[in-house]
């Protein structure tokens, strides 16, 4: 029984985009989870074939498809024999910035475009090349193109089917609510009643569901937001305060445990 997370990917450093290059999957080291994260993901099969799922759905997946994932969609990539492909994840941050609300969108599933494999190809190319002049600009550039090119030319009329429970759905609610809310303190109690739902029940299937506690989560979160301020050039003691920490010892002890550096490292 495949279990499911939550993929939280937090910072993106200079580039709005994360870019796995070749996956190689075989029946036996194929993720054991289906996931769901808030980004867009884009897969290009280069070799071999195999299954995606998307919300329950299943799609043949062989040599040159693209598979459009939209944003909280369900999805699970797996294979009987050998499978590589190349995974493009693009920052839903990144989308908003372009005016391009990924949440409210969904995409044709199983995509045959020669356009899209040309702008592909070229962005894992321009990647790889550590000599490319301007390359951080032309990185952009073509992550943009490609973007464009999916919500222009790709994007689809029915949604996908929904294959999830009531419980899901709360995680769902609970993670939106922390985002909205990151700059208060909130409480267990608060999201459960603004769910309609109990809190322990609440607490188990988040921690299930995102492979960590509705504490542990909105902390991470928090910690996330706190170091985009920091960088953008708000003082430690101002980054704690608008990301809803109110002691500022807790919040570097805190800072340390989800992001690994004292906040001072992204000033």
């Amino acid at each position: 029984m495949l279990g499911t997370r939550y993929e939280e990917y937090g910072s993106y450093s200079k580039l709005p985009f994360i870019l796995h290059i070749d996956i190689d999957r075989t029946p036996y080291n194929c993720s054991k989870e289906k996931n769901w994260h808030e980004d867009i993901e884009i897969e290009l099969c280069t070799g071999g074939s195999g299954t995606v799922l998307l919300n329950g759905e299943k799609y043949e997946f062989k040599e040159n498809d693209i598979i459009a994932i939209g944003s909280d969609v369900i999805h699970y990539t797996t294979t009987k024999s050998r499978l590589t492909y190349t995974c493009l994840i693009i920052s839903a941050q990144f989308c908003r910035q372009m005016d391009i609300d990924c949440s409210k969108m969904q995409f044709t599933p199983l995509i045959k475009s020669e356009k899209l494999i040309s702008l592909l190809k070229s962005l894992t190319e321009a990647y790889t090349d550590n000599s490319l002049p301007c390359r951080t600009a032309k990185l952009n550039e073509l992550v943009l193109k490609i973007l464009i090119e999916l919500v222009s030319s790709h994007s689809a009329s029915v949604s996908l089917p929904t294959a999830e429970s009531r419980a899901l759905k709360n995680v769902k609610a609970t993670i939106r609510f922390i985002r909205e809310n990151y700059n208060r303190k909130i409480t267990l109690d608060e999201i459960a009643k603004t769910l309609y739902t109990d809190k322990y029940a609440l607490c188990r299937e988040f921690k299930k569901s995102a492979g960590q506690t509705i504490i542990e989560y909105a902390n991470s979160y928090r910690c996330q937001k706190a170091a985009d301020y920091i960088t953008e050039g708000y003082t430690v003691t101002q980054a704690a305060s608008l990301c809803g920490f109110e002691n500022l010892s807790f919040f570097t002890k805190t800072f340390k445990k989800y992001m690994g550096k004292l906040p001072k490292y992204y000033k």
